[in-house]
């Protein structure tokens, strides 16, 4: 690790940091709201910084959200905002944060697995494959072995819902990736949170915020405002600077560290119990994720980096 890198790996554990937190947050707003109307005031406040990030770069609004980006944008909305931010959310009203969290770390193999079935992208070599075997025994550790063995069929029904986010992620990956031939990452983010925050608050008007006591509880807004600004915004351009100075592979490796943010923040915030089954099976998905990563040569990494700074 050269000192000039030094600063870009801290940025990076700052936005892992806030991906990992995120699902504690989502645990302690679950309880004290329904979830169209989280999703929609933290898309709407991620959605405010977005506008000015974008006005800043001096983008032309009229040009992002014309006619050949709006399907990208939409697709990406429906998708990656609002179809993820829903299972996400519906999720983790049945299960804890923790197991959440180490669920989350299966997300590199959704994307690959998408990546393969539209783009015809493959792992190379073949032997990487093995990781996404191991990765799965990892999440079969999570999302069932535990809720059978105590019987606990709500953490399952939730762990399932998010594993169903998983996917959905994986797919708006995809679908990102052909975005962005014409969009910047930015403007693909920040005009996709947009339309994304419009879902929600045409869903959210069934569950009649404004009859709720939500608006007067300060949890509320510290979580949703943690969600909008610091996962959604912060957590973002972290990891766009970090790849476009260190590179796909490198820059990818670190996501590892959202399930073992939110597992730790997950014992000492809400106090939750976690069994041997769930760190067996984070170090299942973690060890099946670096073998999918792992590059034995420079020339391969650099070719790994090539694609993923393009999906980026």
């Amino acid at each position: 690790m050269s000192d000039s890198n030094t600063k870009y790996y801290g940025l990076l554990i700052i936005a892992t940091f806030t991906w990992g937190a995120s699902w504690v947050c989502a645990k302690i707003l679950v309880d004290i709201s329904p979830p169209l109307t989280i999703g929609f005031f933290r898309f709407l406040i991620a959605s405010i910084l977005f506008i000015v990030l974008l006005a800043d770069r001096r983008v032309s609004f009229r040009a992002l959200f014309s006619r050949a980006n709006m399907k990208w944008l939409i697709l990406l909305g429906l998708t990656g905002i609002f179809g993820y931010g829903v299972l996400f959310l519906v999720g983790m009203t049945f299960t804890t944060a923790a197991q959440g969290s180490i669920i989350a770390g299966f997300n590199p193999v959704t994307i690959s697995i998408f990546a393969l079935l539209i783009h015809k992208e493959k792992l190379k070599p073949k032997w990487k494959y093995v990781g996404f075997g191991i990765s799965f025994i990892g999440v079969i550790f999570v999302v069932g072995v535990q809720a059978i063995i105590d019987f606990q069929p709500e953490h399952l029904l939730g762990n399932l819902i998010i594993l169903g986010a998983m996917c959905i992620w994986g797919l708006y990956s995809s679908i990102a990736k052909s975005a962005m031939k014409t969009m910047t990452p930015l403007e693909a983010t920040g005009g996709s949170a947009v339309i994304g925050m419009l879902f929600f608050g045409a869903g959210a008007i069934f569950e009649q915020p404004w009859t709720l006591p939500t608006f007067g509880e300060l949890d509320f807004w510290i979580n949703v405002g943690f969600l909008g600004i610091f996962t959604t915004v912060v957590g973002f351009l972290l990891f766009f600077i970090c790849v476009d100075k260190l590179g796909a592979t490198r820059t990818g490796g670190f996501i590892n560290f959202v399930p073992v943010f939110g597992t730790a923040l997950s014992v000492l915030i809400l106090k939750e119990t976690i069994y041997w089954t769930f760190m067996l099976g984070l170090l299942l998905i973690i060890t099946g994720v670096s073998i999918m990563n792992y590059s034995r040569n420079r020339k391969e990494a650099k070719d790994t980096e090539s694609i993923g700074e393009k999906n980026a």
